[in-house]
């Protein structure tokens, strides 16, 4: 960073009646909204729903293939069938002396199915607390600038559609421009008078430098 003042930023909690407002004109917003009414269990593996859904999807699969596809060892792919057959949630069928078929059983279709739904909803809850987090960073690095109007460059991954749907939803206190072309910046380097060029791209600030451009790279702040 060069020459922008950079902002003390307070924790923010994840706020559940912001996010629903994040998600107003998304369906996912019912799924948020019916978050009260379900008893959600304690605990969700990633890796217990990938071997749930290979199984699911896969009923001839070895624990070798689990093993492979899950990324865990053969003991614990076998301690896990184990514990899933003892819960109700698998049934082992004997095709051969040396070959078995797993398949789910209606407990086991409903536990893959509800550990779905938790890992929808702390994905989205994550989702929208970095929503949150970029909209107070950035707010705050506009009030220490006194700046009316933010930049925000970076490359088109996933931040960048997150940002242009926070900019089209007027989240910012200032008025927001996104942009993936220095060229652009250049451009408006006389508008930019003071006002801060946002990053969140390490890789981004070099491009910046040789331009000749200050910025602010908030990946620290948020």
């Amino acid at each position: 960073m060069a020459g922008i003042n950079q902002p003390v930023i307070s924790d923010v909690f994840f706020d559940a009646n912001a996010a629903t407002h994040c998600l107003d004109r998304s369906p996912l917003k019912i799924m948020f909204k019916a978050t009260k009414y379900i008893t959600m269990p304690n605990e969700y593996s990633s890796r217990e729903l990938l071997v749930l859904n290979y199984i699911d999807q896969h009923a001839e699969a070895t624990q070798r293939e689990l093993s492979q596809h899950v990324g865990m060892s053969l003991g614990a792919i076998n301690l896990l069938l184990k514990r899933f057959i003892k819960k109700g949630f698998v049934k082992v069928e004997r095709l051969q002396p040396n070959s078995v078929k797993y398949f789910l059983t209606p407990a086991g279709l409903a536990n893959k199915i509800e550990r779905t739904y938790g890992y929808m909803v702390r994905t989205f809850t994550e989702i929208n607390r970095l929503r949150n987090r970029v909209v107070t960073v950035a707010n705050a690095v506009a009030q220490s600038n006194n700046a009316d109007h933010l930049y925000f460059f970076g490359t088109q991954d996933e931040l960048h559609e997150l940002i242009h749907d926070l900019i089209r939803t007027d989240r910012f206190i200032v008025r927001a421009t996104l942009c993936s072309s220095v060229a652009v910046l250049k451009k408006d380097s006389q508008q930019l008078n003071g006002n801060p060029v946002i990053i969140w791209n390490k890789d981004m600030e070099e491009r910046l430098r040789e331009a000749g451009i200050e910025w602010v790279n908030v990946m620290g702040m948020v």
